[in-house]
Formats: structure tokens, sequence, C-alpha cells
């Protein structure tokens, strides 16, 4: 999802990327700058992951961790068959409010020089909307276990690490042909990881897929440990 997905992060985020103190400089300080502001989105990543897990984590306390991971399956299909609907919800003001505080620290902190702000400036990209992050974060919440949905979540930013990458090494954006044929790839690959949620959800018995009770065997995991 995340190295499929990085083409729409290109669209999205690369201005960004462009716009590093140290995007049009050569050398170690530009490599090490480069990574620190990826490493601080993977760290953002990893960290609502970590969030999201604790959520699903209460559910599979509850006993309803199956019926979550099938009904955040469907949500996942229906949010790439029915867009519309979802899009036609107004953000709540609090969160309106929040985004600007990130955006407010994004334009204090790009126009600083230093590793410490590059790494900042990536934290705060990670907090920014976006769709394909919301995804991500749907499928750690029906993980269900905070370090396994956090890590969900950080091997997803790894996914995007070499797009991102090259865009803030380079200087140059993919050509719109790929992008747009990734950005056509990934609603089929969001299906297909709903569906898995599915099947993980219904425990009909399959080895790794969907066995017969995901929430138990992480339990029996802890207690082994």
């Amino acid at each position: 999802m995340g190295l499929l997905g990085s083409f729409h992060c290109a669209g999205m985020c690369g201005p960004i990327a462009l716009s590093l103190p140290f995007s049009q400089t050569n050398g170690h300080s530009h490599l090490i700058g480069n990574v620190l502001y990826q490493l601080g989105r993977i760290t953002t990543y990893g960290f609502i992951g970590f969030l999201f897990g604790l959520i699903g984590r209460g559910f599979s306390l509850a006993g309803i961790q199956q019926p979550l991971s099938i009904a955040l399956g469907m949500l996942m299909i229906l949010v790439v068959l029915l867009p519309k609907i979802f899009n036609t919800h107004k953000t709540p003001s609090f969160l309106r409010k929040a985004i600007q505080g990130v955006k407010n620290g994004l334009g204090f902190y790009i126009k600083k020089r230093g590793y410490f702000s590059l790494y900042i400036t990536g934290i705060l990209n990670g907090f920014l909307p976006c769709g394909l992050v919301y995804m991500a974060l749907l499928g750690a919440v029906g993980i269900g276990h905070p370090l396994l949905s956090s890590a969900f979540m950080l091997f997803f930013g790894l996914g995007t690490f070499p797009m991102m990458f090259g865009i803030a090494l380079t200087g140059k954006f993919i050509s719109t042909t790929w992008r747009n044929f990734f950005t056509k790839v990934v609603p089929y690959f969001v299906i297909l990881l709903g569906l898995v949620f599915i099947l993980r959800g219904l425990g009909i018995g399959i080895k790794y897929l969907s066995p017969p009770d995901a929430a138990l065997q992480i339990n029996q995991t802890e207690e082994c440990h």
C-alpha cells in the first residue's frame, strides 16, 4: 500500500519535499537531511499506528475484534467504490484548527536550516490529512494490537520512502502518466486489503490469512511471552 500509494504522495506531499532547506544542495548534508525528513514522517505513522492499535485492542478485549475486522474491510471497499458519500462530510471545526496548527508548524520549521528542523518537518508532515493514510489506519485498527499496528504503519511509511526520498533528492516529480497509472492501481489494492480483513474476521480456518480466532491467537502469543 505504501509503495503503490507513494505515487499519490508525490502529488500531495511532493511540493513540501521540494521546498526543504537542503533540496537545492548536494553532498552529505542533503542526504542526511533528506533521510531525517523521511524518518520524521515514518515516526508519525508508527506513533499514530500505535494509538489506533490501542483502539483496536480495546475492541479485541471486548470480544468484537473479528466483527470489527469485517466492518473495517467493508468500509475500505465502500470508500473506494462510493467515494462521493464520504467526501460530502465536512471536517469538524476542532480538526480544522488542528490541521491549521500543523500547517503553521510546517511553515515555521520548513524555513529553518538544521537536521532537527527537518526531522520535525517530517513529523508534522505525517499529520497532514491523507486518504491513503486513513486507509492504512483502518488496517491498523483491524490488527488490534498496539505494537503490530505500529509496525503495520511503519512498513506503510517505509513503502513511501523510495518515492519521497527520490523527489527530495532529485527535485523532480514522476511523470504525470505514471502517477495517474499508479493512482488507478491503488484503489484495487485497497479493495484487496479490505477483502483480506473480511476474510480475517470470518475466521474460516485459512492458515495465516483467516485463523479461527485472531484475537485468541494474539492473547495466546502474549501469554507465551
